[in-house]
């Protein structure tokens, strides 16, 4: 075979994977429309947060498969009952913990690490020292 008909028989296949892209992308644009738009699934679960159950059922009920930031700031959540505006003091917070360090609960002794982490995520904040508010991002941890 000559260069040529190399050459030939190259462009000749890229046109044909050309069209089979084409077709398959108007595929996929018919196949979306029939079925609307797409809904985003998420690993994550989303439901209502029960506020009015007890401290260690609550612990139990949401805070299963968390790390410790989690759980603290799930912690701030439940002891502000999600309001943004309330505060809980570092000792508050300590003194529940380490209440519930079975492995059924938080399954860990507090450590000051998860404060911190937790206020890198985004899921709480310290209005002044040794205090914590919930933010509105904390949802994320669910």
């Amino acid at each position: 075979m000559s260069k040529e008909n190399n050459s030939n028989e190259i462009v000749s296949r890229l046109n044909e994977i050309r069209r089979l892209v084409t077709e398959c992308e108007d595929l996929c644009l018919a196949v979306s429309k029939k079925s609307g738009p797409r809904k985003e699934t998420s690993a994550r679960k989303t439901y209502p947060v029960d506020f009015s159950i007890p401290i260690r059922p609550f612990v139990k009920k949401y805070g299963q498969e968390m790390s410790g930031p989690k759980k603290f700031a799930l912690l701030v959540a439940y002891l502000t009952k999600g309001d943004s505006k309330k505060t809980i003091s570092l000792e508050d917070l300590k003194k529940h913990w380490n209440k519930m360090t079975s492995k059924s609960l938080l399954g860990m002794k507090f450590n000051l690490f998860y404060c911190s982490s937790a206020k890198d995520n985004d899921w709480v904040y310290t209005p002044s020292t040794a205090t914590y508010s919930i933010r509105p991002s904390w949802k994320e941890i669910l």
